[in-house]
């Protein structure tokens, strides 16, 4: 496993304060505009009551490479391996090879799950595996199907998945009952943009599309497709990158629930009819970033990540070293915000001002600031840390920077950091809301 988890561009998130608006006095807006350039620093005994470190156990048949996905429920932890470096929307080396590693809940490994290949039980090259809420399954999306497997690795079935050259399903999810939600990719010309599909892949409803734009290029764009959907308690939130709109998926029906805030600053539709190849991603919009961190749900709050025009200041943060482009880059454009549901309040994230760390700074256990990324039920909120970064950043210094709330869970986090190892499996960190 390498040292480090390289993303090209970090950020992280939190709750707070600014513009309680409304579209047309119906749909709730998030207001961006009016908080980028007054960053907020937000603390993790404002939001949660407590915080767990699960190290995942390092053997050989489970090791876990720089760049992967957590996703976990109340009986086990799966991790998606991707070989590669990268970040962000992009990824270059073979990091189309993933697999799949099943832990416990205190962290032992259990077994790998399906495994790669070209036959009808294998995976060619998978997305983020999403859970059966209804059976102690799980559904990975790879190329031309959709592949369910129990949590010992056993192939349970599979399904098609619709892929050709008019339409092109991906984002699946399962919403209960036998359902599923996908999300079909722009093209220009979409009829529908999300669907409802039943067990066989089949298409059972359609909601369509809104946006619509003559397309030049042949090949495909980021902004094509979605973010992974995310799951309320008793909902699915559904968000493209180039839409402004959140939808709500319930009782397999489909609503406009939120809409972002960004003014004229929202995605150009020309970088969508024509890309500019000098300039792929357009500097003067806000740009959702990040796969699995790029948008949170949780039943109070919105955890996202954005990339601001170029035309405004971030907060401080230290450069990231690049393995694409060998030197650091600068990230200070790169910053998360928390939506706060019932309160209709937004906040964007200041750093810290000791190691200048992106995300909500950590005064429970003094550990590294949270940035959630998965959103487990329960109220559990979900971050993984890299070893080699808490072990550089978490110095004594660095905690006398905090007043820790927690005594307790400092101390065990001081044991785990006597036995980490640089190059172990990473720890997975789960917060409880309050």
């Amino acid at each position: 496993m390498k040292n480090t988890i390289l993303f090209l561009f970090l950020s992280i998130c939190i709750a707070g304060c600014s513009g309680n608006k409304e579209t047309g006095g119906k749909i709730p807006v998030i207001d961006v505009v009016n908080a980028v350039e007054h960053y907020k620093r937000v603390y993790c005994s404002d939001l949660f009551s407590s915080i767990e470190l699960i190290p995942l156990e390092t053997k050989e048949e489970c090791l876990i490479n720089e760049r992967y996905t957590v996703v976990l429920n109340d009986s086990v932890i799966v991790v998606r391996s991707l070989p590669g470096v990268g970040g962000g929307m992009f990824m270059i080396g073979p990091g189309s090879f993933s697999n799949l590693c099943a832990f416990d809940r205190s962290g032992k490994f259990l077994n790998p799950i399906g495994r790669k290949g070209q036959g009808p039980e294998e995976y060619i090259s998978i997305g983020d595996p999403f859970f059966n809420t209804d059976q102690p399954t799980l559904f990975v999306e790879d190329i031309g199907k959709v592949i369910e497997y129990d949590y010992k690795g056993h192939f349970i079935r599979s399904f098609k998945r619709l892929l050709n050259d008019t339409l092109r399903l991906e984002n699946y999810d399962y919403t209960g009952d036998e359902i599923f939600v996908a999300n079909a990719a722009y093209n220009g010309k979409n009829t529908y943009k999300y669907c409802l599909l039943d067990r066989n892949g089949d298409i059972i409803k359609t909601f369509p599309n809104y946006i619509f734009y003559n397309k030049e290029q042949k090949f495909a764009s980021f902004a094509e497709g979605a973010l992974t959907p995310v799951r309320g308690d008793d909902q699915l939130f559904l968000k493209d990158y180039i839409n402004d709109t959140i939808y709500s998926l319930s009782n397999l029906e489909l609503k406009p629930a939120f809409v972002f805030g960004f003014g004229k600053y929202s995605y150009p539709m020309e970088y969508m009819e024509k890309i500019n190849m000098t300039n792929p991603i357009p500097d003067n919009a806000f740009i959702f970033w990040g796969n699995y961190d790029g948008f949170v749900g949780a039943p109070n709050y919105f955890f996202y990540q954005l990339r601001i025009p170029k035309k405004f200041t971030g907060p401080k943060s230290k450069p990231v070293y690049s393995d694409i482009l060998g030197a650091d880059v600068n990230v200070d454009r790169y910053i998360y915000g928390i939506f706060n549901i019932a309160k209709h309040t937004n906040i964007l994230l200041d750093t810290e001002p000791f190691n200048f760390q992106k995300g909500i700074i950590n005064d429970l256990n003094g550990g590294l600031s949270f940035i959630p990324k998965y959103y487990a039920g329960n109220n559990e909120v979900i971050d993984f840390w890299n070893p080699a970064d808490m072990k550089k950043l978490l110095t004594d210094q660095y905690f006398a920077s905090l007043k820790i709330k927690d005594p307790q869970a400092h101390q065990k986090l001081k044991e785990l950091l006597k036995n980490l190892k640089d190059d172990d499996n990473p720890v997975v960190v789960v917060a409880k809301l309050k």
